[in-house]
């Protein structure tokens, strides 16, 4: 019947519209290949069941009182010829490999995933999802696999709803940029980075924009018991979602703030980001046709795992048993995923970096010609913080849950050099 129908209508005379395949030249196709798209997706991960909460090990086993904050995964999908990459923001503490792994199970294997969680501190414990995590301490969750499977589901769907979405032509990336004073240092020496970054994606129907941004979400204490997604939840006052900077010794500051309840706190911290933003904002524009969209792992030379000499007293332990289970806990891979576009790069790091290494990093990325290259903190991995070998020397709680010994903070750094160049194409 097709072919019959296709002879008919070739058959027709000159008066007729005659049927042809469009030409592509050369030039045109080389201008598809260089089309960047974007689609979004968005999926509710808040669970119905009470779960013990993640961040505070001084809730000990206490579950979750349900009525809380709901909680979201929020996925940019980014395409450019046969490269697809989501960049997906989960409102929880941590993404351990695992989870990463059961995502990737359940979408093409085409496209690349950036985990990402905004470290909320109020969020079920992530440790759940954590394939490693097989034994009891008190204060973490210990491995369920109907949760591992449940979250994994719901990320997933949020990917697969990106993925059916119809895509839109991003036109030109818009870098906006602003100083705000909304965190603090929580160790010594820490310096934490007060810049604001808004990565505009700018499309034909408006544009959809990536905030960051870098402040613990620990706004609600150890005693709050409902699902909370701290200050992260105010993303949509700027843009679509968030991505964490280097927060491993930053704490977030609410200015004016005197004894007021967390909810007032996280008001004030945003009053102070948006009116920072009206009065210090710059930007950095370019065509996405410059720099083709990709993304690497860059492979942690991660060594063996070692315990913190404090981490057997901190948890009362014996030393032989702090190290066999730290080596039961501990990842045995892990890797640095860029995404890059253009000028930016995207540093995704497999735990929490402090400042300094967050700012290596970033260093690092500029080296290779990405002018606007950011760190982020807990993306497609979780190897605990990130430390220089100083910070790592001077102790305290982040150094207990340094799994690798005092250089593995530095040896994250140095998978940055595995970055390809930058190379601008005309």
């Amino acid at each position: 019947m097709i072919t019959l129908l296709s002879a008919l209508i070739l058959s027709w005379g000159p008066s007729h519209v005659r049927f042809s395949p469009p030409k592509v030249d050369g030039a045109s196709l080389s201008r598809l290949q260089k089309r960047l798209t974007l689609s979004t997706g968005v999926q509710d991960i808040t669970p119905t069941v009470s779960l013990p909460l993640g961040g505070y090990t001084e809730r000990q086993d206490q579950k979750s009182v349900l009525g809380g904050d709901h909680l979201y995964a929020k996925t940019i999908l980014l395409s450019q010829g046969k490269v697809r990459v989501a960049i997906t923001s989960l409102e929880m503490l941590t993404v351990p490999t695992s989870l990463t792994e059961a995502v990737r199970a359940r979408i093409p294997r085409s496209v690349h995933v950036l985990l990402c969680a905004t470290h909320t501190h109020s969020a079920p414990d992530s440790q759940m999802l954590n394939s490693k995590m097989t034994f009891k301490i008190p204060g973490i969750a210990s491995f369920k696999p109907y949760w591992l499977g449940w979250y994994a589901d719901r990320i997933a769907n949020s990917i697969d709803k990106a993925l059916s979405a119809k895509p839109v032509t991003v036109r030109k990336v818009v870098d906006e940029t602003w100083l705000a004073d909304c965190n603090r240092g929580r160790r010594k020496f820490a310096k934490p980075d007060q810049t604001a970054h808004l990565i505009h994606f700018e499309t034909k129907g408006g544009e959809t924009n990536l905030f960051w941004y870098t402040a613990h979400a620990t706004f609600y204490g150890a005693k709050e018991l409902q699902t909370k997604e701290d200050w992260p939840g105010g993303v949509g006052k700027v843009g679509f979602e968030l991505i964490q900077g280097a927060l491993g010794d930053v704490s977030p500051f609410a200015p004016g703030s005197k004894g007021d309840s967390p909810k007032q706190k996280i008001a004030l911290f945003w009053q102070e980001m948006l009116m920072a933003r009206a009065h210090s904002k710059s930007t950095t524009v370019w065509q996405p046709s410059l720099g083709r969209l990709g993304f690497e792992r860059l492979p942690v030379s991660l060594g063996k795992p070692s315990a913190n000499p404090e981490f057997a007293k901190t948890y009362k332990i014996s030393k032989g048993l702090a190290q066999l289970l730290v080596t039961m806990f501990a990842p045995k891979e892990a890797s640095v995923s860029a995404v890059t576009l253009g000028k930016l790069c995207l540093l995704g790091a497999p735990g929490e970096p402090s400042s300094k290494i967050g700012l290596e990093m970033e260093q690092k990325g500029r080296a290779k010609g990405y002018s606007d290259c950011l760190a982020i903190s807990h993306c497609n991995h979780w190897i605990g913080y990130l430390l220089t070998p100083n910070d790592y020397d001077r102790g305290g709680y982040e150094a207990n849950l340094n799994f690798y010994g005092r250089q593995s903070g530095e040896n994250v750094v140095k998978a940055v050099e595995k970055l390809k160049p930058r190379i601008k194409t005309r």
